[in-house]
């Protein structure tokens, strides 16, 4: 199977690095989505900002409000990208090797296209009839959901009582 057969396309939203942190939260919250692809003026991917990175920014900046602090202020600018004709089992593997949730999907010119999510591989295995033949294509080539889902739960561990991200 095919990123392309599972992304999300149609109703993906974008930011530029200049967008404003307020007007990333909103377009977020009206997309219900957690992160949006950052881009530049010719669509290529420069970033990704998600609902964690703008409130850890605010906890940073607790005196200041979001309204002047632009996306390319707190964006991840180390994004891992996919391609449209890649196989799913790559996107399984970059999410369970970088320990991501979302991986934006890029043309062969490097465009976005898409993004692919834990709900979009989630969704395609429940949602199917045959999900599990497909499943087991992914998993016949070492990678499956459940190792996947396993990386990103891992990314935390409970430390006298606190939540510690785990170092990658």
């Amino acid at each position: 199977m095919k990123v392309k057969d599972i992304m999300t396309s149609r109703t993906l939203k974008s930011c530029s690095p200049e967008t404003k942190l307020q007007s990333a939260a909103k377009t977020m919250k009206a997309a219900n989505c957690g992160a949006l692809p950052v881009v530049d003026k010719n669509k290529n991917v420069v970033g990704l900002v998600t609902d964690r990175d703008i409130a850890l920014s605010l906890t940073k900046r607790q005196s200041k409000t979001a309204e002047p602090l632009a996306v390319s202020d707190v964006m991840s600018k180390k994004v891992h990208t996919i391609q449209t004709e890649d196989e799913v089992s790559t996107a399984l593997r970059q999410m369970r090797l970088k320990q991501v949730g979302r991986v934006p999907v890029v043309d062969a010119q490097g465009k976005l296209k898409g993004m692919v999510t834990m709900h979009n591989l989630i969704a395609k295995a429940s949602d199917e009839p045959n999900a599990s033949v497909e499943v087991g294509t992914i998993a016949a080539q070492g990678e499956n959901l459940i190792k996947t889902i396993q990386s990103l739960t891992a990314r935390y561990t409970k430390t006298n009582g606190k939540l510690r991200r785990n170092k990658k």
